[in-house]
């Protein structure tokens, strides 16, 4: 992903158009591939002897340094290091320096040479220091340069690299413009998708990996001179007041799914920093092929877990993720988490409502009101029930006092098997 001050764009009548680079462009591809290649031999290496040579490679080719150093973050993103605290280095830190204090408030030493020639002749008989000398005797001073070195040796410019997820130049400079989108998406107010009606595989996966981000959409058809189109608005961070983080990132990775569809049209309101608002408006011609292979048969360990502690309850009901859409009244459509089956033939969905879902939740509740066919579970985040609004309206509602449970990090069984067994 790319930080604000990586994103490459032009604003125009209040709108915002973001800046992509051409894949097949020779020069940057050939920067791509020297990157590539220095991230490529980087594994067992530091973090700092990496961004040095990465640096070196950025200073010393032609082409604008924003795009260099976006292409250096995206391989970054790629690389693993180790970053595992080093227990026994933080015990000996902490035991020198309450050492060296204690000798420092006695005064013991007459100048800074002498206070650091104790320093070092303390970690020569810590066994996490200096023991790969073999010609330094045991118990002997370090030098200063190794103390310097090795006392700080967990800081994260000296972490190794443990591995790196290469890829092709071509792909990096793809990839390269799908992240100015989301980086743009991370400061949106909400979000808009219209995908043709073709109920394809790709737009079912859509709706999956629009669930499995836990983003909540209206979803609703429109019908145009040539066919029917579902519109889905999603909110974006800023619209909301909880973990907009983590929503963000969900909604910025959401958008790899949308490059899998055949056609599709989004926009989208960006504001930075509570400045002026622009449109965001993309399509599937703007030239970004999709990055990511499809999910298709992935399942979240949360669901894998659901379906385990179902089957460990009940043989009555058989549950898998959702994978078609429940029809509402107005034209309105739900994709549910999870679709249920019951030995008799009695089919019911849930779906969840986590902490950043209040809005959609009031509206579901409005929705479902007066209805008494639709079979639709509803599962509200114990977060979310702890604000005044969402607490009043769900003891106000009929519909959730039937249909309705309260879950914490994931559904439990015990809450919902006797809303299953109302069912039959």
């Amino acid at each position: 992903m790319l930080t604000k001050d990586l994103l490459r764009y032009k604003t125009q009548n209040g709108q915002i158009h973001p800046q992509f680079v051409k894949p097949t462009d020779t020069k940057l591809l050939a920067i791509a591939e020297q990157l590539i290649a220095v991230f490529e031999e980087s594994p067992d290496k530091p973090r700092a002897t990496l961004l040095e040579t990465s640096k070196h490679i950025i200073d010393s080719t032609a082409g604008p340094l924003i795009i260099k150093r976006g292409l250096e973050k995206l391989l970054l993103d790629r690389t693993e290091f180790d970053t595992t605290p080093n227990e026994e280095l933080i015990a000996f830190r902490q035991k020198l320096f309450t050492e060296t204090s204690r000798l420092l408030s006695q005064e013991q030493f007459e100048n800074y040479t002498d206070y650091t020639q104790a320093a070092c002749g303390l970690a020569g008989q810590c066994k996490v220091l200096g023991t790969t000398e073999e010609s330094r005797p045991e118990g002997a001073p370090i030098e200063v340069a190794d103390l310097t070195a090795k006392l700080y040796a967990d800081l994260p410019s000296c972490q190794p690299v443990l591995a790196f997820k290469t890829l092709s130049a071509e792909h990096l400079l793809h990839r390269y413009n799908t992240a100015q989108v989301q980086g743009l998406l991370l400061h949106s107010n909400s979000l808009t998708l219209k995908l043709a009606d073709s109920m394809t595989a790709e737009l079912r996966q859509l709706f999956k990996y629009l669930r499995f981000n836990q983003l909540l959409s209206t979803i609703q058809k429109e019908k145009t001179e040539n066919n029917e189109v579902y519109q889905i608005t999603v909110d974006g961070p800023l619209n909301l007041f909880y973990k907009t983080k983590r929503y963000g990132m969900n909604l910025a990775n959401f958008f790899l799914a949308v490059l899998h569809q055949p056609k599709w049209e989004l926009t989208a309101e960006i504001q930075f920093r509570n400045k002026q608002r622009y449109g965001l408006s993309l399509n599937e011609s703007c030239g970004i092929k999709p990055i990511s292979r499809q999910f298709l048969a992935y399942i979240p360990e949360d669901i894998q877990l659901f379906q385990t502690m179902l089957r460990n309850k009940t043989d009555d009901w058989q549950i898998r993720p959702g994978s078609q859409f429940i029809p509402l009244p107005g034209d309105f459509y739900c994709f549910p988490d999870y679709q249920l089956v019951h030995k008799s033939g009695v089919e019911t969905a849930i779906e969840l409502f986590h902490p950043w879902h209040q809005g959609h939740l009031i509206a579901r509740l409005n929705t479902l009101a007066e209805q008494t066919d639709v079979s639709l579970i509803l599962g509200v985040s114990k977060e979310l029930e702890k604000e005044p609004l969402i607490a009043d309206a769900l003891a106000a509602s009929v519909y959730f006092s039937q249909f309705g449970f309260t879950f914490r990090d994931v559904p439990t069984i015990r809450t919902l098997l006797p809303i299953l067994n109302a069912l039959v």
